[in-house]
């Protein structure tokens, strides 16, 4: 049983929000010829990288046709250096970690283009950056500075060179020298060789020795690292890998994650977060419930999709900065205008969150159908006995109601679909129905089952119960005794001594339906977080500061 996107189209609220992040990524500074950055910028690769990989991937998930994407690439050859990638040339023994940063986002836009389109410039520049830059650094990545003395604990949102340690350009974005690894294995995938592979080994190995705490690493380059130590995982088979992944991305929740499920920029320094980084927890948690089936990370990135990516998407389909919610230093955080969208990083990266949002939102392995996500959305199921239609209608995140209609179906074997259960819901509320008649599914695994042969017509509907939620603090370095009020997945606010708002232990709270809420005798209202996107722009301003009850 496989689906490609292209037998699935969606139309719910994951579909709005990347149509608008599209719409935004269509705008003039992702324009040719504005698109393309000058000659001094300090991320070579970085910006059109980005957006490349946004449009490719928004346009298979939207079924959309970018408008200007054709024309970027036709001119990007006229704007990489001799060698064919991004940034300088450096003298051999010289080694830039933000231009390898940076062209590791245009490895990634142009594997996932060649892999969409079968162009031969996409690989051609592939197995350049790869031939001319990535291999370069071989021999480099185990000197890579890894002392807290040798490094700088200061920077801006926009990462800057610091200055140079050895044979090292050092960026203000510790560790971003690492993103490569995202960019390397994904390459490794079209293009393999033996010299590629050694280099992504020799990057694995010194990212193994580091102690990402001490070093204060930006969040955004372990997470992207994971990603690629998760695709090299799946490239190999090495469950060393897996391992790796799942020990660093637990040493991240406990001390790199805030309550509202976004992220310190760095370890240690909770500034700001960075919708980058949230992408890749997101992408991360959903990868690792893939490979160890352990519905906690499942939970997880359904928390982080509705909360810290829902909370950093814009009115106009960009993604922002906001302050790291529940960190000690919470008041005396940056609230500058000036992150309210990251234009140059996060609007772009929110393109590829909200593609793969779309795309996990079924997951089809033999005769079996997972629906791990919910959204309006219609699927085409192939298989060697035949081919079954889903139409997928869903209240979901704020009611538990989710109904799957066998739109068409030819199959000559039963199949089985599993339904996403949250572990936050009580199993008792489950309920599921086929044309009306209740019928017994096997809860397991974070997922209810049924098996039939689903005759065309048929509609299967899952309810369960979603109610107001009060959970401590989840972050090692969160202001004590603070709690989280939740409407199921969707989080309402933060209590804590530094809020307006003074809560009794156990508050008199009204449900007035629709997920909102209203504290009992005051005009106080606790409303789902990430609905800014449908507020005017002005209200999305004022509200962005922080998520703590006013």
């Amino acid at each position: 049983m496989t689906i490609s996107l292209q037998d699935f189209k969606a139309n719910g609220p994951l579909q709005k929000r990347a149509i608008t992040n599209f719409a935004r990524l269509e705008t003039e500074q992702y324009q040719p010829p504005q698109i393309f950055r000058e000659e001094s910028y300090s991320w070579p690769g970085d910006w059109e990288g980005r957006t490349i990989l946004g449009l490719v991937l928004l346009a298979q998930s939207t079924k959309q046709e970018p408008t200007y994407l054709k024309e970027i690439m036709r001119q990007l050859p006229e704007h990489l250096n001799a060698k064919g990638d991004y940034g300088p040339i450096h003298p051999q023994g010289t080694v830039d970690e933000q231009q390898l940063s940076g062209n590791s986002w245009l490895l990634r836009a142009m594997v996932e283009h060649y892999l969409w389109q079968k162009d031969e410039l996409s690989l051609k520049i592939i197995q350049d950056i790869i031939q001319h830059l990535l291999l370069l650094a071989a021999g480099y990545y185990t000197k890579y500075p890894v002392f807290p003395e040798q490094r700088v604990l200061d920077g801006a949102a926009v990462g800057e060179l610091l200055g140079k340690v050895g044979d090292w350009y050092l960026s203000s974005d510790i560790g971003c020298a690492f993103i490569m690894l995202d960019g390397a294995t994904h390459a490794y995938q079209v293009a393999p060789s033996p010299e590629l592979n050694a280099v992504i080994a020799e990057m694995i190995a010194k990212f193994n020795t580091i102690d990402i705490l001490q070093l204060s690493f930006q969040t955004h380059a372990t997470l992207s690292a994971l990603r690629g130590l998760m695709r090299h995982y799946e490239t190999t088979g090495d469950p060393a890998l897996l391992a790796k992944v799942e020990a660093t991305f637990l040493i991240y929740t406990n001390a790199g994650m805030t309550e509202n499920y976004a992220n310190y920029n760095w370890f240690g320094r909770p500034d700001w977060t960075e919708p980058c980084a949230i992408v890749d927890s997101y992408m991360v948690a959903v990868g690792l419930w893939k490979h160890t089936a352990k519905i906690a990370y499942l939970d997880i990135a359904h928390h982080i999709l509705f909360n810290g990516l829902g909370y950093g998407q814009r009115p106009n389909g960009g993604f922002g900065c906001d302050v790291c919610a529940g960190a000690h230093n919470l008041m005396l955080s940056p609230k500058s205008e000036e992150l309210f969208e990251a234009f140059w990083c996060c609007t772009m990266r929110g393109a590829e969150g909200l593609s793969q949002a779309l795309e996990y939102s079924y997951h089809a392995a033999g005769n079996q159908i997972s629906i791990p996500f919910y959204e309006d959305s219609l699927a085409q199921f192939q298989s060697e006995h035949g081919a079954i239609s889903l139409k997928q209608t869903t209240a979901y995140p704020i009611e538990g109601v989710v109904q799957i209609e066998v739109v068409e179906s030819s199959l000559t074997q039963p199949i089985t679909i599993r339904l996403y259960i949250p572990s936050w819901t009580k199993p008792a509320s489950v309920s599921l129905q086929i044309d009306g008649i209740n019928v017994h599914g096997q809860l397991e695994d974070g997922f209810i089952s049924i098996t039939g042969p689903f005759a065309q017509g048929s509609i299967i509907k899952l309810t369960f119960n979603i109610q107001l939620r009060r959970e401590k603090s989840i972050g090692h370095h969160s202001l004590e005794g603070i709690h989280s009020y939740r409407h199921g997945v969707l989080l309402l606010g933060i209590d804590s001594p530094e809020s307006v708002v003074s809560f009794e232990e156990n508050p008199a709270i009204e449900p007035l339906g629709n997920g909102i809420y209203r504290l009992a005798g005051s005009e106080i209202l606790l409303t789902p977080i990430n609905d800014m996107i449908d507020k005017p722009f002005e209200a999305a301003v004022a509200n962005r500061k922080q998520v703590l009850f006013r």
